[in-house]
């Protein structure tokens, strides 16, 4: 083994040997008593960085004496006059110096403050929501706090059941108690989640970020799987859906499509009730409807002119069209009405090590909901057209 060869050993042990140091630091760190969450999750962060510094130090090393020995070896092929290391032998050994992603795993599992829960932020999921309500319908038509977080495995909903009305009151005369009864909505965190494998060689060869593509379509499909309960959900699913709370209006016989009257009529029932209606979500076929209508004996389109960008609005209220929508259905909604729970945030996890011997990469979206809540069924107008 040549003197170069004997440095690198010496920086990769001595980087290694100061990764455990760092280590056990932070192994004590998390079992001191006396420093708070936020002091742990400060100085562990810190450590954990160092950690990972030094580990890239050790496998730069590593590297190094590798490309080393192969080019000592191929000059020893062309019987040149450079010795030659035994490195090449002992490269399982200078690979079992590096720790393996397991290993350094058991450090940061979330939620586990023994197993390195200090390190995981409390936040490190939400702009995989964002990128969620970005691509789900449903949740695309709902204000930000609608979209409620919570911590437990049930979600409760308070709802105001009944309440006295209010009256005049003469000058001097005590003012009467009111009479509220409050009850409560409660649904338990349900998971979305799916695997995507993907071999080395694609993700290596790929003419695109396939990583950033897959984790985009596994966003994709968890969305679509929480709109069509989000809709339509009702008896055994999971998460009972907004149609089936609602108050459902049929047109007469001959109404065949939704028209701009009839989502007129839905808006005065929802202000009735001191409601702000705020969306409008329809059926493929009745978004297709209401962009086509035209004005009686005019032949003119009620939504602009066919040259000008596609409808999107009716009364000031956003038109989402969704697939998970039975056909000749439209919904208009308050939006600040409806309360989805959020038990945990979609998650992309990315792992190489579970089908290693495959080598073969897995992609897992997780994410945990909770039900879809209406404060009073007529916050949502559902219409349906006629059958004939």
């Amino acid at each position: 083994m040549s003197n170069c060869d004997d440095l690198y050993k010496r920086q990769a042990k001595a980087a290694l040997e100061d990764r455990q140091k760092v280590i056990a630091e932070l192994r004590a760190i998390e079992a001191d008593n006396r420093l708070s969450n936020t002091e742990k999750r400060e100085r562990i962060g810190k450590l954990d960085r160092e950690v990972l510094q030094l580990e890239a130090e050790a496998r730069v090393a590593i590297e190094r004496a590798e490309r080393e020995a192969t080019v000592r070896s191929l000059a020893g092929g062309l019987d040149m006059l450079t010795p030659t290391s035994s490195l090449g032998r002992d490269e399982g050994s200078w690979r079992a110096l590096m720790p393996s992603l397991s290993e350094y795993r058991a450090l940061v599992a979330e939620g586990v403050p023994g197993d390195g829960g200090y390190t995981v932020p409390e936040q490190t999921a939400t702009k995989y929501i964002d990128v969620l309500k970005a691509k789900s319908t449903f949740l695309r038509g709902l204000p930000v706090e609608s979209i409620v977080p919570f911590s437990s495995a049930t979600f409760s909903v308070p709802q105001l059941v009944s309440s006295d009305g209010m009256d005049y009151v003469e000058e001097g005369q005590t003012i009467p108690e009111g009479d509220m009864v409050w009850g409560e909505v409660k649904f338990e965190a349900k998971k979305i989640g799916r695997i995507q494998w993907a071999s080395t060689e694609i993700l290596e060869d790929s003419a695109i970020d396939l990583r950033n593509s897959i984790a985009n379509n596994l966003l994709r499909d968890a969305s679509l799987k929480f709109d069509a309960d989000a809709f339509t959900g009702s008896g055994t699913n999971p998460i009972k859906g907004i149609l089936s709370q609602g108050v459902s209006t049929t047109l007469g016989s001959g109404k065949i499509t939704v028209t701009y009257d009839d989502l007129a009529d839905a808006v005065a029932r929802i202000e009735a009730m001191n409601g702000t209606p705020s969306v409008v979500w329809a059926s493929v076929d009745m978004a297709a409807a209401l962009r086509k209508e035209k004005a009686a004996g005019s032949g003119t389109y009620q939504a602009g002119s066919p040259t000008d960008s596609p409808a999107s609005t009716a009364w000031g209220l956003p038109i989402l069209s969704s697939a998970f929508l039975p056909v000749k259905t439209v919904c208009v909604a308050d939006g600040s009405r409806i309360v989805v729970g959020i038990r945990r945030n979609a998650t992309v996890r990315v792992s190489e090590d579970a089908r290693f011997d495959k080598d073969q990469w897995g992609f897992k979206l997780t994410m945990r909901m909770a039900g879809v809540s209406l404060a009073e069924a007529s916050s949502a107008q559902i219409v349906r057209a006629a059958a004939s």
